[in-house]
């Protein structure tokens, strides 16, 4: 028992850390900042939305499905490749281990749920005064988020696929938690009885089955790459690796093969691993829908110039970190061509994603507040002075790893 719990301490404190180190890089003066007003304003239009609800809506519906979203809690064991090999005589103390990552992943996503519903009591409470509703639902949901790692964990002893774990805990969760909202609190003693049952038959099935190290190690895999591509999408992430795909709708992106000389051939370089790129590509397009889809939510024009102009930094901030991937790699040393020639190519290659994604959020920016259209420019004056920014950081450092 002690020996479990101290395997999984120490891998947890790792993870930890590792968290809370790109956490500081995330998670700087200027972004506080953005969050406080983003979150003030938010808020501000979540108060005018309790005063002015849209009839012939079922926000109970619509609280239910957000609190059991929330439910479906993915399990953390933080187990690494080698423990196939290594773990098996440790087997037998394996349970103690799914233990503590059971309690750990509960205490955060619990944590998240009750602060979600806190939110949502306001807009519960405009249309339907149940405080006994609410909270049997809440309980509901927390007994849900443990119960769910649990079959999950033993779903997973069983071979069954995750999507169809996930699937089974939202739609009891979903049932029970709405059903308590719209005033029938009582149903949740059924969905906790269910949940018993369940777990008592798939104890009683996988008891006597050996741990599919595999399936777990790959899950795990799955989670911590979900971790690193969030973090990614704010500052450089090491030894995350990225895959290359071949998308045929994008070719038209690249330059002309009678443009591939030794002045463009760096500029190709670029453009064709991003256009490529599995996770590079797809961070600037959510960075973008996150961006424009907070714009509206706000209906302020001020405050959604804001959030344009830090998402247009945050997208040409990411596009920087692509130079460090590409520019270090084999090729660009193989090739004899000047080193200046790798700058001037990366140049070219980050202004025109900075001109179409800022055009992107611009446009997006005046559909939204059309009679504003003129706040739009700062936009663009924002994109050449970051673009400026980032080129003379690049190039210095440049200087000093040559010195």
């Amino acid at each position: 028992m002690s020996k479990a719990r101290q395997l999984f301490y120490d891998r947890k404190v790792r993870n930890d850390k590792e968290v809370a180190y790109y956490s500081k890089f995330i998670f700087n003066g200027h972004f506080i900042v953005f969050l406080t007003i983003a979150f003030g304003a938010l808020m501000l239009q979540y108060s005018q939305l309790l005063k002015n609800l849209p009839d012939n809506v079922n926000y109970n519906l619509i609280i239910a499905v957000i609190l059991a979203t929330l439910t479906v809690t993915p399990l953390r064991t933080f187990m690494k490749s080698a423990d196939s090999v290594f773990l098996l005589n440790f087997e037998r103390d394996m349970p103690a281990y799914f233990k503590y990552a059971v309690m750990r992943s509960g205490r955060l996503r619990t944590l998240l749920f009750i602060v979600t519903g806190g939110i949502l009591v306001p807009l519960y409470m405009e249309r339907t005064a149940s405080v006994t509703g609410f909270i049997c639902a809440i309980v509901l949901g927390v007994w849900m988020i443990y119960s769910g790692l649990i079959m999950r964990h033993l779903m997973m002893m069983l071979g069954i696929t995750n999507g169809y774990i996930s699937l089974l805990i939202f739609l009891m969760a979903l049932s029970g938690i709405y059903t308590a909202l719209e005033g029938l609190p009582v149903t949740i003693i059924s969905i906790i009885l269910f949940t018993i049952s369940l777990i008592y038959l798939l104890n009683k099935n996988a008891a006597h089955r050996l741990l599919n190290f595999d399936y777990y190690i790959d899950y795990e895999h799955q989670l911590n790459q979900a971790q690193n591509k969030l973090i990614n999408m704010f500052t450089d992430v090491k030894g995350m690796k990225d895959k290359a795909v071949r998308r045929r709708y994008l070719d038209i992106l690249l330059p002309r093969k009678s443009h591939y000389t030794e002045q463009h051939m760096f500029e190709y370089l670029f453009v064709r691993n991003f256009v490529r790129s599995n996770d590079s590509m797809w961070i600037v397009v959510r960075l973008i829908v996150v961006g424009c889809v907070l714009m509206w939510l706000v209906h302020h024009y001020i405050v959604g110039l804001i959030i344009g102009l830090f998402f247009s930094y945050a997208i040409i901030m990411q596009a920087s970190q692509f130079y460090k991937m590409q520019a270090f790699s084999l090729w660009p040393k193989v090739w004899p061509t000047p080193e200046a020639l790798v700058l001037q190519g990366f140049r070219k290659f980050i202004h025109k994603l900075s001109i179409v994604t800022t055009t992107v959020i611009t446009v997006c920016y005046i559909l939204i507040y059309p009679s504003h259209f003129y706040f739009a420019l700062i936009l663009y004056v924002m994109m050449f002075f970051a673009l400026n920014s980032v080129a003379a950081k690049i190039e210095k450092r440049m200087n000093l790893l040559r010195d």
